[in-house]
Formats: C-alpha cells, sequence, structure tokens
C-alpha cells in the first residue's frame, strides 16, 4: 500500500468523532448550566454573610442613574466571576453581554438569576462568533429604554488586560448617556491562571465598592479625535480607581496594572471597538 494511502483511517476516525461529539457535549452544556448557577448563588451567599461590606459611593451612583435617565458602566474583566452577584446585591440591575456559545449560555442563565438582562455576542477576536450590529442595538437600548443601566468589562474578552476597548465609549457617546466608572474588590480572593487572572472572593472577606463619576462623552460620535481622547481619559481614570481599590485593601498592584505609554497611546486608535 502507498505511503500516502495510510492517513484514511485516522481521518475517518476524526469525522466519527465529529459526529457523535454532540451526543456527549449537549447533555453536559445542560447538566453545567443547571446546576452552576445555583450553587454559585449558595456560593456569593455564604461569602456575603461572613464578610464586612463597604458600599463607597453607590447610593452616588444611583442617584446619577436617576438623573441622567441611565448610565454606561465600565469595569475591568478580572471581576467577572463576582460581577453578577456583587453588583445585584448593590442594587445594580444591569443590561451586559455574553459571549455565544456554551460558556455563555452559562453566564446568560447565571445573570438572569442575579436580576441581570444579557445580550448575546460580546467581544470577540474571532468574526465568526461575533454578533453583527450588537453596538447598534446597545445604542438603540440606551436611547430607548429608560433607567437602563449597561455594564461592559471593557478589557474583555481577550484581553490584554487593563486596556480599555471604545465600544463603551461609542455607545456613551451615541445615545448621550453618561459614563460611569465602577469597581468592586476585596481582601481575600484566589486568582485563577486566565489572561485577566480573574479573581473569586473568599469568606469571611472585606469587600470593598467604590466608584467615579458621571463622565460626559462627546457628543458627536464621528469626531474620532475627540471620541479617542475621551477613551484614553477613562481608561486613566479606571487604573487609578482600580488603583486606589488594591491600596485602600493593602494589596500589591498587579505589575500590568499601568497607564500606557505614548507610543501605546498612539497606536491605540487603531483599535477595534467591541
Amino acid at each position: 500500500m502507498p505511503d500516502e494511502a495510510m492517513p484514511r483511517p485516522r481521518s475517518g476516525l476524526r469525522r466519527l468523532r465529529r459526529r457523535i461529539r454532540p451526543f456527549f457535549t449537549r447533555p453536559l452544556v445542560w447538566l453545567v448550566v443547571t446546576i452552576v448557577p445555583p450553587l454559585y448563588l449558595l456560593y456569593m451567599r455564604f461569602v456575603w454573610a461572613t464578610s464586612r461590606i463597604e458600599r463607597g459611593g453607590y447610593d452616588v451612583l444611583h442617584r446619577e442613574v436617576a438623573a441622567h435617565d441611565g448610565m454606561v458602566a465600565l469595569l475591568w474583566h478580572e471581576e467577572v466571576f463576582s460581577v453578577a452577584y456583587g453588583y445585584g446585591w448593590n442594587g445594580l440591575r444591569a443590561h451586559t453581554l455574553a459571549s455565544p456559545g456554551d460558556a455563555g449560555e452559562v453566564i446568560t442563565r447565571l445573570l438572569h438569576k442575579c436580576g441581570h438582562v444579557a445580550f448575546r455576542g460580546g467581544s470577540t477576536t474571532s468574526r465568526s462568533r461575533r454578533r453583527e450590529g450588537i453596538l447598534d442595538d446597545l445604542i438603540e437600548l440606551m436611547r430607548t429604554r429608560p433607567h437602563v443601566v449597561l455594564g461592559l468589562t471593557v478589557d474583555g474578552s481577550k484581553g490584554p488586560a487593563y486596556r480599555m476597548k471604545s465600544g463603551g465609549i461609542v455607545v456613551a457617546s451615541a445615545s448621550g448617556k453618561p459614563v460611569a466608572l465602577i469597581r468592586m474588590w476585596y481582601r481575600r480572593g484566589l486568582r485563577l491562571n486566565t489572561w485577566d487572572r480573574t479573581g473569586i472572593p473568599l469568606p469571611f472577606n472585606r469587600i470593598r465598592f467604590s466608584y467615579r463619576g458621571p463622565f460626559l462623552a462627546p457628543k458627536d460620535p464621528a469626531d474620532r479625535a475627540a471620541l479617542h481622547a475621551f477613551h484614553l481619559q477613562m481608561e486613566d481614570e479606571l487604573i487609578e480607581l482600580t488603583a486606589e481599590s488594591y491600596d485602600a485593601l493593602g494589596l500589591p498592584r498587579p505589575p500590568n496594572l499601568v497607564k500606557r505609554t505614548p507610543e501605546e497611546r498612539r497606536l491605540a486608535e487603531g483599535e477595534p471597538s467591541a
């Protein structure tokens, strides 16, 4: 038999695996979607019940949301584990994004259980997974629905960490809603081995909320220079807010929690918006 004929059985095995995989993955996804959200709620309720909570300026934030009939709230992706429960506990019922795919389904179910509204179509570098027109949908939402808080993790879903994408800025500018920078962190936690080192709070903790804003985005979303300058200003402000939270909790700052160099600021103008 010629050497080039040898790979055929392996190719057939690959096709067979692709065909039978859905019969195993779909029940597994259903099991995860069913079990994970209630377990998450139980764990987070225990964490909150055993911890000291510092609400910071969130009474002011709620008043500002009412005064401006909505807000675009920006935060870092490292909070993604605790954001659903923590911000819901603090009365911030947000609209937000969840990625397509199985993981996004789990996150969507979890967000709904915590009182939030999730859109499927979070940011990604894979065009096949991006839902076209998501920014237009979010702008329309902010223009037409009263008292909406749109919460976005601005360095997700692929990073780099502590580098803000401009999608939230575009939505704020086009909808006429102000920007709020929000932060929730804790004294004791685990860090996952992910690109953003996602944090998981532990029980018997000190949990601190903080807030800056509101900031008014440029009114003309077509003014790229003004939008770019505002984008970098918001990134700097959120980095400062994050640094303050680490300092207040007596924690070392992550080494990559630094503002952009002049060269990075120049290159940032070409970054994707969502």
